[in-house]
């Protein structure tokens, strides 16, 4: 029987997952108040849509509450959302229950979801996953993707071949001989697509590289690419909404000089009050003078995190042209993406999309680990533990009849970590990270059985 999922909330993030579950032939019911949000979904989606209120009993009743699976909310209000799980804990004590809290005063240690009485399975924070994301590209400079597996003992980092970068023209199978470390390119990124790569392929310009390594093997890796791994000790975030302050606390608490520009002077003032480690700037950041006067082109990252999407593409070129090292912006609309990479932007971050790989990962459950997204969903990371039932099991990779568009990209075992090559088989109670393209996504699914089972 399918997994039924309800989704409270038809913007960015519930559209997107509903999308997502849809095509992956999940039965999802969509609960949406807003009538033209509603058309939308029902003029692109294969799914059954509710016209009402998420937070009203007879409306999540009316949509099938008491037999789902898992409830999602992710309305604009955190309010509606909270309200809807301790509507859905009354209604169904067995389903599993997502919502998403964007409000700091509700989080933390004195914030109300911490005292635990609502019971909500897994609270997402699009702010919290993006400022995890940016804390690790603080770490590693001259990526433009970063995700951790294993607790940390593997990396997956994207690094972009520039014009004239030696590598470029070379098979993987000669750069992975010449890198001397012990990585494999489990994807490329080129000309808005994913290729999941043969050991024949060339690299070519202006292609982005996903290497999956050690952490120990990354310094060497951009090294041999031509990029500089000087440390992040200054960063500029123009935006001081929950985005900007979130991401501003978190790399001021790694020991990172940490500035913040906000253009409203009572958000000033309240920002000042509760960052203690942050210079607080009253300002726009398309501001030249201030800018330069602040030491643009002495800033490691220059972070744009406004509310307009537009803005923080045209605010980080700006900002690049005066000296940032590197710039970060943040953009939801996914054909905005591939355009602000492809204009200068150094790193584009999706606050959408880490809280759907979030939110995927839990649905995932039983013995799946993490699930992360790369580069507009066209990719996904699936992390799991294989099980002994499972027929991928005691099989070298060269002979599992995994899909066209999956490659397994390392196993985690005890504790040595393993790059794997063609002879090399999975044991079970191996960790094993897996790349797949969405469209491979199901055929995964049946290909390791039991290991990415849904419950």
């Amino acid at each position: 029987m399918d997994l039924k999922v309800i989704i409270v909330g038809a913007g960015e993030v519930g559209f997107h997952i509903a999308r997502k579950l849809s095509q992956e032939n999940k039965d999802v019911v969509l609960v949406e108040i807003n009538e033209e949000r509603v058309r939308r979904v029902q003029q692109v989606l294969d799914v059954q849509v509710i016209q009402g209120k998420g937070s009203s009993p007879s409306v999540l009743r009316q949509a099938g509450l008491e037999s789902a699976e898992i409830m999602i909310a992710v309305t604009d209000s955190d309010e509606t959302n909270i309200v809807a799980c301790m509507i859905a804990q009354t209604l169904s004590k067995n389903i599993i229950r997502v919502g998403r809290v964007r409000d700091p005063e509700y989080r933390g240690a004195s914030g109300l979801i911490d005292q635990s009485f609502l019971h909500i399975d897994l609270v997402i924070s699009p702010e919290e996953e993006v400022s995890k994301t940016l804390s690790l590209l603080a770490d590693t400079p001259g990526t433009s993707d970063v995700l951790e597996f294993a607790d940390g003992r593997v990396k997956l980092i994207g690094i972009k071949l520039d014009a004239g970068n030696p590598m470029a023209g070379k098979r993987l199978m000669e750069i992975s001989s010449e890198a001397g470390e012990k990585m494999l390119v489990a994807a490329i990124y080129r000309k808005e697509s994913v290729i999941v790569p043969r050991g024949d392929t060339r690299a070519r310009e202006g292609d982005t590289l996903f290497f999956v390594t050690l952490p120990e093997s990354v310094k060497n890796l951009l090294r041999r690419f031509g990029k500089k791994d000087d440390h992040t000790r200054r960063v500029l975030v123009s935006g001081g909404g929950r985005m900007g302050e979130c991401v501003a606390r978190r790399l001021s608490s790694k020991g990172i000089g940490t500035k913040i520009i906000e253009r409203d002077r009572q958000r000033c003032e309240r920002l000042a009050e509760t960052l203690d480690r942050v210079v607080v700037l009253h300002g726009e950041g398309t501001d030249q003078r201030l800018l330069v006067e602040e030491g643009i082109r002495d800033t490691d990252m220059f972070v744009s995190a406004v509310e307009d999407q537009e803005e923080n593409v045209l605010t980080a070129l700006f900002a690049k042209r005066l000296g940032a090292k590197r710039v970060v912006s943040l953009v939801d609309t996914t054909g905005y993406i591939p355009l602000a990479s492809t204009i200068g932007v150094d790193v584009v971050l999706s606050p959408m999309l880490s809280a759907v790989g979030t939110i995927l990962q839990f649905i995932r459950q039983g013995k799946v680990i993490s699930v992360s997204t790369l580069r507009e969903d066209l990719v996904e990371a699936i992390e799991f533990i294989a099980m002994e039932t499972s027929e991928i099991v005691g099989k070298s990779l060269r002979t599992l009849s995994m899909p066209k568009g999956a490659l397994v990209g390392s196993i985690v075992r005890g504790e040595e970590v393993i790059i794997p090559h063609g002879d090399t088989a999975i044991q079970a109670g191996d960790r094993v990270i897996l790349f797949a393209r969405p469209d491979a996504i199901p055929r995964v699914e049946k290909a390791v059985k039991v290991s990415l089972e849904y419950f």
